[in-house]
């Protein structure tokens, strides 16, 4: 219950830190902020292995709970949650206020039956365009596309409330049949990679901790298949033909590191590329205030997390106009957008960023501008006034029942 406007909160995610992508990260800067707002807060997630217990544990004053999993062949790195009576009578001895489920699979199911079982207003957040990851596991139809948004769907209508971080996905599930209020509220930025843009000296010191020579472009993220960083390599390299001292910064790891270090070798660039592997705090906004402009070719982000940490290190950005990109990078203010599949035009954009110092640094300060919408403070102030006004709203039902 609601005590002097505090709540018992519980986040359910198949996806949480050490996990490394944008939705594990919303988690738990959505949870470290609503526990350091006073509220009580558990994480439901999965544990790595297949464990006869699952670990209960504290941290930054919120609790986790990792229930046992198994790996899902479907996707590299992802796993599937077992069901767990145990953790439904963790629950009775703890009833959430609130429920808000962050996936619409195996845990999210646990989500689902535990706001039942306890009469648990259940707020769901829908992430990312499964649609477009059916390619990667060569299931790419009409059919499978159709049934993957019944799905995705049939899931959500189960919600009390559904938010999505961009206009664009919540549009798309309306289309398909959601049924459930929406409201759109934007994925937060961890509020260290808020900092000064460097001066010339300081950015001259960053590039030579990082191996880097002379100007130069960054991708951060997964490195996986669809994201595809084999465009912008493909891009790099008609940049390369025009100027050859430029270079590329790789920043992450995936599945797919070792076939795009092999096409550049094909191409003949593999000496102008700088591979790190996933950097964090301090670090990696050092190797982001490196470069000179971030880039991406990835046609499937809803709102990407690695965009917005650019742009609030000051970064202009170059990448594919679809989905949720336009909603955050404005074209020819925070940076410029191609269309899908033109690794040539994103070779003449990047050019023409870098060859105009004026424009970069107009741009540059556009993308931090913009970044400062998506601060931590912001989302959980909207997720805390959504939580309270469900909760009044179930008390007032129960009173009257």
């Amino acid at each position: 219950m609601i005590n002097n406007c505090t709540m018992n909160i519980a986040l359910f995610s198949d996806t949480f830190p050490p996990q490394i992508n944008g939705v594990a990260h919303v988690v738990a800067e959505l949870a470290a902020t609503l526990a350091h707002n006073g509220h009580t807060v558990t994480v439901v997630t999965v544990v790595n292995e297949l464990k006869k217990r699952w670990p209960i544990e504290k941290q930054n004053n919120y609790t986790i709970i990792r229930v046992p999993s198994v790996p899902a062949m479907v996707y590299d790195g992802y796993r599937f949650a077992l069901p767990s009576g145990r953790l439904l009578r963790y629950m009775k001895k703890n009833t959430p206020d609130i429920i808000h489920t962050h996936t619409p699979f195996s845990v999210g199911w646990e989500a689902v039956q535990t706001a039942k079982l306890f009469h648990t207003p259940l707020v769901g957040t829908h992430h990312t365009f499964y649609d477009h990851y059916l390619k990667y596991v060569k299931l790419n139809f009409d059919w499978t596309k159709k049934l993957a948004w019944k799905y995705v769907v049939s899931y959500y209508n189960r919600c009390t409330i559904v938010t999505s971080p961009s206009h664009a996905l919540a549009s798309a599930l309306q289309e398909h049949g959601l049924s459930r209020p929406i409201q759109v509220l934007p994925n937060p930025i961890s509020p260290l990679f808020f900092r000064a843009t460097p001066n010339r000296k300081k950015k001259q010191q960053l590039k030579k901790t990082f191996g880097i020579v002379d100007r130069s472009i960054v991708y951060m993220g997964r490195v996986s298949y669809e994201k595809n960083i084999n465009k912008v390599i493909h891009a790099f390299k008609q940049v390369t033909e025009i100027m050859p001292n430029t270079q590329l910064m790789i920043i992450g790891d995936g599945p797919d590191k070792e076939r795009l270090k092999k096409l550049a070798t094909s191409l003949g660039i593999q000496q102008k590329i700088v591979y790190t592997s996933f950097l964090y705090k301090q670090e990696l906004v050092d190797a982001l205030q490196a470069n000179e402009l971030f880039v991406t070719a990835s046609e499937s982000e809803n709102m990407p997390l690695s965009v917005l940490e650019a742009m609030a290190c000051g970064l202009p950005v170059v990448a594919v106009s679809a989905l949720g990109i336009p909603e955050i990078v404005q074209h020819k203010k925070s940076g410029l957008l191609t269309k899908t599949d033109d690794p040539i035009k994103m070779a003449d954009y990047i050019i023409e960023l870098i060859k105009n110092p004026a424009q970069l640094k107009q741009f540059s300060q556009a993308a931090i501008e913009k970044s400062t919408e998506y601060t931590p403070g912001r989302m959980v102030a909207s997720y805390e006034e959504q939580y309270k006004q469900l909760v009044k709203k179930d008390h007032e039902n129960l009173l009257v029942s």
